[in-house]
């Protein structure tokens, strides 16, 4: 290619390339699968499981190991009407500055229903009727903590009487309850005491039975297939009964103090929804796996039962109880490979997700100034990242496990790509995206920062590239890189030299000799390229004087090179503004011979685009 057309071809290719947008955020991506803790059974690995033709028992095998499902005894206290007592509503009590916290709102519907009442405005024959569309209120009387009292919205009542009251459906109606917005059809909703002094006040906790409990539980999309609801139904039968055990003991008379209950109605045990979810689907399963609980026999639990925990989904394998929580981890808890979760019959909308840490939020987590490295140095199950960074002047690194990481992203980090932030231990890969971390504060920042943005170059330590090397010196394979991907050379089949072979840059090489920027290091064979040397600042000027077409120069710039035979070239590039020498503020040097660095080598194609580009 003649210069002129080569000088072309660069104006085009330039006025082609898009300015800069800025740096991006210094961030850490991490690649992962899943939502959720990872013990136990993966739920939209049992949807996978349930297409694919698998029984409900077959699901628990599979996620449990060892296990057996077993019926449970049907006199047990559990199965007795209103002796299971579930949170509803955490604790009330009243406060001076903020209402909301020492009331519930009481409603019902289908038929009216009678409470108790010791006086006050409405209380005839000791009851009130609560009438549908009605708003009531059960509350702490304010000022007086440990006094409460029922109130009917608008209407001032007066009574007042300790803490404990119950709503008791109709027999024969079709009551139902209404508390803090939620319907519930069956049992008895009671106000228990709850603390002393100045905090007294009441939990909001339903009586009901194990079986009709179940038909309130929320878990899982009531879409999955009939087999996985009927193994979620079994779990979250197991997991309530043992639960409700060991708060409540052999007879139930025992209940957990922080809120009066044996089980309660959120994430911090099972969500439970009352009638809300009570559909058919559902209801279903329950009653298909009427008393069915999952057991083992190393279990030392009551009828051997075990903890059946479960989540959405993995990324591809489930975690041991111990990675999770710490402890020792139980037979039937041990983590597998699970290929249902990402299976394609599982529909998993959370298969895979890249999460996002910025740079300073993860330094501040790990208690560092600075995150240098981070990498995953063992696959899950059982995860393993190693993080390297600095502290206080010196070089500081540790070992997370998935779950460690699982928690920093949960507390500081946000998905690629926005929609709702889903983490799980399975922690596949991590990467540095952003502006490299040796080139904060350096003289050539704003260059190196452009160079990255337009792909000219990635980094110095492949694959994370969070570091620039900006004093490293520059090797003739590097420039052949910069060079190729600035102009954007088209690749060739053609081989130039004979000892680039193994360099990373053989294919960069040859495009550079194709467009005749280069010929080789051994004149007048050329027959070699010398792609490992280090390459000066006379060579630089050559090497950037013909890739860009730049015209002779009469001119003589530097009084330092009249020994050099790049003389010429030099000349040329100082005319084009891109250099302007090695001695500021004089600049009446090039120093020809001096070797160039990664920094400076951004700094002169970040001026050839100012120049030639605009």
């Amino acid at each position: 290619m003649k210069r002129g057309s080569l000088l072309l071809a660069v104006v085009g290719v330039l006025v082609s390339l898009s300015l800069p947008a800025g740096a991006a955020a210094d961030e850490w991506e991490f690649d992962g699968g899943g939502w959720g803790h990872g013990v136990g059974m993966s739920q939209y690995g049992a949807r996978a499981m349930d297409a694919q033709g698998k029984t409900y028992q077959q699901i628990l095998e599979f996620y449990y190991d060892g296990v057996q499902v077993k019926d449970m005894p049907s006199d047990h206290w559990t199965a007795q009407p209103e002796r299971l007592l579930v949170e509803l509503v955490t604790h009330r009590y009243w406060h001076p500055s903020n209402p909301d916290i020492s009331l519930v709102k009481i409603g019902v519907e289908g038929a009216p229903i009678s409470v108790p009442c010791s006086g006050g405005v409405g209380c005839v024959g000791g009851s009130w009727q609560i009438n549908p569309g009605e708003s009531w209120f059960y509350e702490v009387v304010p000022g007086k903590p440990g006094l409460c009292r029922f109130r009917h919205a608008g209407v001032g009542n007066t009574g007042e009487a300790p803490c404990s009251a119950e709503i008791r459906t109709a027999a024969g109606t079709e009551n139902r309850f209404i508390v803090d917005g939620v319907k519930y059809a069956h049992g008895v909703v009671r106000f228990e005491p709850w603390g002393s002094g100045s905090t007294a006040g009441f939990h909001v906790v339903l009586g009901i039975d194990i079986e009709t409990y179940l038909l309130g539980i929320a878990e899982m999309p009531v879409s999955f297939g009939t087999d996985a609801l009927r193994a979620q139904a079994v779990t979250a039968r197991t997991y309530a009964l043992l639960t409700a055990i060991e708060r409540g003991g052999s007879d139930g008379s025992d209940t957990y103090g922080p809120c009066a209950c044996h089980l309660r109605a959120s994430t911090l045990d099972q969500v439970y929804k009352g009638l809300q979810h009570e559909v058919p689907a559902w209801k279903a399963a329950v009653e298909d796996t009427a008393r069915k609980v999952v057991t083992h026999p190393a279990s030392k639990a009551a009828f051997d039962l075990i903890k059946t925990f479960y989540f959405s989904s993995s990324g591809g394998a489930t975690e041991d109880s111990g990675e999770v929580w710490g402890g020792s981890t139980p037979a039937w808890l041990v983590g597998r490979e699970d290929p249902w979760s990402v299976d394609p019959a599982a529909h998993n909308p959370y298969a895979t997700w890249t999460n996002v840490v910025s740079s300073e939020d993860l330094a501040a987590w790990l208690g560092w100034d600075l995150v240098t490295e981070a990498k995953v140095i063992s696959l899950p199950p059982g995860a393993r990242i190693e993080f390297k960074g600095t502290k206080n002047g010196s070089s500081v690194s540790t070992i997370l496990s998935g779950r460690d990481v699982q928690e920093i992203i949960s507390a500081v980090g946000y998905p690629r790509g926005g929609g709702p932030l889903r983490t799980s231990p399975y922690i596949s890969a991590v990467r540095y995206t952003g502006k490299f971390l040796d080139a904060v504060g350096h003289l050539f920042e704003e260059e190196i920062a452009w160079l990255a943005n337009e792909g000219i170059t990635k980094g110095c330590n492949p694959p994370l590239n969070s570091f620039f090397c900006p004093e490293s010196s520059v090797t003739r394979g590097q420039m052949a890189a910069f060079l190729t991907r600035f102009l954007g050379l088209p690749a060739t089949n053609q081989e130039f030299f004979v000892d680039d072979e193994d360099s990373i840059f053989e294919s960069e090489i040859n495009a550079l000799a194709a467009a005749g920027i280069t010929k080789g290091c051994n004149p007048p064979q050329n027959d070699r390229f010398c792609p490992d040397a280090v390459i000066d600042r006379g060579q630089m000027a050559a090497l950037l004087t013909r890739a860009l077409g730049l015209p002779p120069s009469s001119t003589d710039h530097f009084v330092d090179d009249d020994k050099s035979i790049f003389e010429s070239e030099i000349n040329s590039l100082a005319d084009s503004g891109i250099t302007k020498g090695c001695n500021p503020p004089a600049n009446d040097r090039f120093c020809p011979t001096q070797v160039v660095t990664r920094g400076q080598m951004a700094a002169f194609l970040k001026r050839a685009w100012d120049r030639l580009g605009s």
